[in-house]
């Protein structure tokens, strides 16, 4: 019985936080919506009457019942429902003020007519059509709406789960300082962005799953599972070929990653991409961006997939920069993409700067380029000491 009475409670406050997340325009909607509709309802019985009435006591009498139906509508939504009865004593007892001062009104219609009688039947299958229709209403709603709360609730979790999962990262490891942070679209982003380190190695990953909302965001949480049991000891071409096989019978026909790995061992730099926008390598030395493009196709397109990696070499004020294509893919009002060139010179602009002030200027450009449509993530590395590691072709594909 606890368990039912802390769902139940559990449930309300979901509802009533559901209602303050509405946004303020929809809300003054509804409520016109209810007082529209009630004040047919105040217009019809006064026309029942069939007497003499001033413009003061129709409007009086239109304006409280759409103003107690709203109010009813507020309390029932705040599950106030002890405040109803009050609020219909308090509308009798207006009602009966108003009725008491206009009583000796004059008939405009014999009381006993052919005319009064088909008014009165008129404006009681009016009132009986609205209120019925009202109600039908309120009971679709309801059960809709139980649905959408539902749902609601669900993908509220899967944002936290996401948030839980793609937590910024800002870190020193041996001779590098790692930033990475992931900004979704909407509130399950697929773009993931992670650091794992065993001691004398680490591998950095920035992977971008097709789509968005739940599914995206449940795929993005296998891939950080699989990735995580299998970073320590494999290469970054081997990393992508067991993520694959493991991702592969997980997913649906439509679904695929763009990953992109940049794991440091005792051996040096290794970059491995897959479908992924190029790594943008930062020379302090001379201030040139340089581009390493995408070898190999993303995770997920066939069955079986090799995929092949490369040695970089990184000196002392270098930086290397992960990012997904909501950075790129930005259009302005004309339908004009951004391309990567903005983000080169925002990297080559703010080199100098904390690597946090650095991610944000690249984000701004893009944000003053145009509107975020797609989840915007990065990992950048900066090189605090030289590499012994040396700038290689692609090596052969792992199987």
């Amino acid at each position: 019985m606890a368990t039912l009475r802390e769902r139940l409670k559990t449930f309300r406050f979901g509802r009533r936080q559901t209602w303050r997340s509405t946004p303020l325009g929809m809300r003054i909607c509804f409520y016109a919506a209810v007082f529209s509709l009630f004040a047919s309802v105040g217009a019809l019985a006064l026309l029942m009457r069939t007497q003499y009435l001033s413009p003061l006591e129709i409007a009086l009498t239109i304006l409280i019942v759409g103003g107690f139906a709203i109010a009813y509508a507020s309390v029932s939504i705040a599950q106030r429902y002890w405040l109803i009865p009050v609020l219909g004593v308090v509308q009798g007892l207006i009602f009966g003020v108003i009725g008491g001062y206009y009583r000796d009104s004059s008939p405009l219609v014999a009381s006993h007519s052919v005319l009064h009688r088909q008014l009165q039947i008129l404006g009681t299958i009016g009132m009986v059509s609205v209120l019925l229709g009202y109600a039908l209403f309120i009971v679709f709603f309801a059960r809709q709406g139980a649905r959408y709360f539902r749902a609601h609730n669900e993908i509220a979790m899967a944002a936290e789960i996401h948030r839980a999962l793609v937590p910024p990262v800002h870190r020193t490891i041996g001779s590098f300082e790692i930033y990475g942070i992931s900004v979704p679209s909407g509130e399950v982003g697929g773009d993931l962005v992670d650091i794992a380190e065993d001691g004398t190695s680490w591998t950095g990953y920035v992977a971008d799953v097709s789509g968005h909302g739940v599914s995206a965001g449940l795929l993005m949480a296998m891939f950080k599972t699989a990735v995580r049991t299998r970073a320590e000891d494999a290469s970054a071409a081997e990393l992508l070929a067991e993520v694959h096989r493991a991702l592969y019978p997980l997913k649906t026909p439509n679904m695929f990653a763009t990953v992109a790995v940049l794991r440091w061992s005792q051996e040096g730099f290794e970059l491995a991409l897959a479908g992924h926008p190029p790594l943008l390598h930062y020379i302090s030395a001379s201030g040139e961006v340089r581009e390493y493009p995408a070898a190999d196709m993303p995770l997920g397109i066939l069955p079986e997939q090799a995929f092949g990696s490369r040695r970089l070499t990184c000196r002392a004020g270098d930086i290397l920069m992960l990012l997904t294509d909501g950075l790129t893919e930005v259009f302005d009002r004309s339908g004009n993409e951004m391309g990567i060139a903005p983000v080169k010179e925002a990297l080559r602009r703010s080199a100098a700067q904390p690597l946090p002030h650095l991610s944000a200027s690249v984000r701004q450009a893009a944000l003053q380029f145009g509107r975020q449509e797609d989840d915007q993530t990065m990992l950048i590395v900066r090189c605090l000491a030289n590499t012994a590691a040396h700038d290689s072709s692609a090596s052969a594909p792992a199987s």
